[in-house]
C-alpha cells in the first residue's frame, strides 16, 4: 500500500486523502478534524500573533490541538498506508541583502 492506493481510495491530493482517511478509518477522527476547523476561524481572525510576537490564545489552542491530536492521527494513517512522514521545510538563509527600495509596479510595458 502507498500513496497511490490511498489517493485512489479516497480521491484528491495527498493531504485531502489523508484527512478523508482520518475521518473514515480512525475512531474520533471526524470529531478531531471538525474541532480543528472550528479552532481555525478564531485563530485566523485573531491574526495569529500579538503585537509582541507571541501567539494569540486562539492560535495557541489551534496549534496545540493540531500537534497533540491531528498530527498523531495523520502519523497513524501514514504508517498504516506506508507513506513516509513529511519533514518540515528548512528555512532558506538570507545571505543576500535585499534592495530596501521597492520597485514600482503596474502599468503596461512594451507596445501601446
Amino acid at each position: 500500500m502507498g500513496e497511490k492506493e490511498l489517493r485512489a481510495k479516497y480521491g484528491g491530493k495527498l493531504a485531502k486523502a489523508i484527512n478523508r482517511a482520518i475521518r473514515a478509518e480512525l475512531e474520533g477522527g471526524n470529531a478531531a478534524l471538525d474541532t480543528l476547523t472550528k479552532l481555525a476561524g478564531p485563530a485566523v481572525h485573531s491574526g495569529w500573533k500579538t503585537a509582541d510576537g507571541s501567539p494569540t490564545d486562539e492560535a495557541a489552542a489551534y496549534s496545540k490541538h493540531k500537534k497533540n491530536v491531528v498530527d498523531k492521527m495523520e502519523a497513524q494513517i501514514r504508517r498504516k498506508w506506508g507513506i513516509p512522514l513529511e519533514e518540515l521545510p528548512q528555512p532558506k538563509s538570507r545571505s543576500r541583502v535585499r534592495n530596501p527600495i521597492p520597485r514600482r509596479g503596474g502599468g503596461r510595458r512594451g507596445k501601446l
